[in-house]
């Protein structure tokens, strides 16, 4: 029975800024006495210059001694 719920704003700043708010509110009457509130914000960059994506790796396998 429970439930989640998000609300994601955009937000424009006077001095030009933009941020994204993402809320979310969790309702779950089995194991929360109250709704369990979270909040991430994230300001978005003037251009791509930080955002490097990379491939992923994966490490090789772990041999355990014998």
């Amino acid at each position: 029975n429970a439930s989640i719920e998000e609300y994601v704003d955009r937000l424009t700043y006077p001095n030009g800024d933009v941020m994204l708010l993402v809320r979310t509110a969790i309702q779950d009457p089995m194991y929360l006495t109250m709704p369990f509130l979270t909040s991430t914000n994230f300001k978005r960059e003037p251009d791509g210059a930080k955002w490097k994506p990379t491939p992923c790796t994966i490490d090789p396998p772990v041999v355990l001694p014998k």
